[in-house]
């Protein structure tokens, strides 16, 4: 039974959030990874900080949900981001994303020493790329910049499916990054945008990282932002159903398989998962878990030195100032409302699974219904 097949229902559960980059920074803590995850995602205060470096990027994936291509007016310098680091630390951040864009076209602009400064901080620097412009000594130069984790993103287990999503020739660049990325002793793991083409795939992808020796992988739901939004990409919570049983059918195979974005794929066994989940949060006394992270235990700075409290929302409606001019402590402390003070639908109040799920992703609902306090489009309790 499906019940019994799929496991840790109620991480999945709780793991809703697409934009969070902790699933996979703490995957690799294989002992206390689900220990971990839930009290950073309960956190009040500011844990993680994802910087999109550059919007400039040397491929035009179709799952981007930034349509990433051009780098945008006035990008932040080195020394500037520079300075956002040590003021992000000084707020508590421990971990650091950063992301693009492709980040490795600043690999002689700063970007090295951008992660150096993270880790004079004592940050945990995870660097996602997509992994076309690694060569041997590229992967050397980030070794030394004690970068902690390099995350390769992939959407197909082969050249055929991945290069109609992400371009021609990037499968096997990948494939060379990875293998240029672990000789150099750095811990490498993968991400998979599971979308309406490449479903059928992702057993497949995980046999692919176990036989490239890469200890986990994430698959996020395709969100539909950006240039994501314009293909039909989605997937139906019936084929993320499917997702998570193939998966789980995987048995014993030595890759941890994270997910991001997989709640309401799970159907008819949400109660269950609802009921783990609780039994979880009340296991490690956690009382204060929150399904969204943005402007909470999060924030997010955009190449121009924008700050927002999600990426799927940056938007100018949401723009809560800029690090050049704001100093990011005072905005910390009285941004973020729109996220903090979210009323929720009455029909979400009325929900048996209220408490934890709080109304699902709020950048989905607005981005339906042009308002952060509507339901979830994912959600299969609620029509309309």
């Amino acid at each position: 039974m499906a019940d019994e097949l799929i496991k840790d229902m109620g991480l999945i559960f709780l793991t809703e959030c697409p934009a969070t980059p902790l699933t996979h920074i703490l995957a690799l803590n294989a002992n206390d990874y689900a220990e971990n995850l839930a009290k950073l995602l309960s956190s009040e205060n500011p844990v993680d900080a994802t910087l999109y470096l550059t919007r400039a990027c040397n491929l035009k994936c179709i799952t981007c949900y930034v349509s990433a291509s051009r780098p945008l007016p006035n990008e932040l310098n080195t020394n500037e981001w520079i300075r956002v680091v040590d003021e992000l630390s000084e707020l508590g951040v421990r971990y650091l994303y950063l992301l693009g864009g492709e980040p490795l076209l600043l690999l002689n602009r700063g970007l090295l020493d951008i992660i150096k400064r993270g880790k004079e901080n004592g940050m945990v620097i995870s660097l996602s790329t997509n992994g076309t412009l690694v060569s041997e000594e590229v992967a050397l130069k980030l070794r030394d910049s004690g970068v902690d984790q390099v995350q390769v993103s992939l959407d197909g287990p082969n050249p055929v499916i991945n290069d109609i999503i992400r371009g021609h020739g990037s499968f096997r660049k990948a494939i060379n990054a990875i293998k240029h990325l672990k000789k150099a002793g750095i811990t490498v793991t993968l991400s998979y945008t599971v979308t309406i083409s490449n479903t059928d795939y992702v057993e497949d992808f995980v046999k692919l990282a176990a036989s490239l020796n890469v200890p986990a992988v994430t698959f996020i739901r395709v969100q539909e932002f950006g240039r994501a939004s314009g293909g039909n990409l989605g997937i139906s919570n019936e084929l993320a159903y499917e997702v998570l049983v193939k998966l789980s059918k995987l048995g014993s195979i030595n890759v941890k398989v994270v997910y991001s974005g997989f709640r309401f794929g799970l159907m008819n066994l949400m109660s269950k998962a609802y009921s783990e989940a609780e039994e979880l949060l009340n296991r490690l006394k956690v009382t204060n878990y929150g399904i969204c992270p943005a402007g909470k235990s999060r924030l997010v700075i955009d190449a121009n030195g924008d700050i927002y409290g999600c990426e799927l929302l940056m938007r100018p409606e949401f723009r809560e100032g800029n690090v050049r001019w704001d100093d990011l402590g005072k905005v910390w402390v009285s941004g973020f409302k729109a996220f903090r003070n979210r009323v929720h639908n009455s029909s979400c109040t009325k929900c048996p699974f209220f408490e934890l799920c709080q109304g699902g992703c709020p950048a989905r609902a607005y981005a339906k219904y042009g308002s952060l306090n509507g339901p979830d489009p994912f959600c299969p309790f609620i029509s309309g």
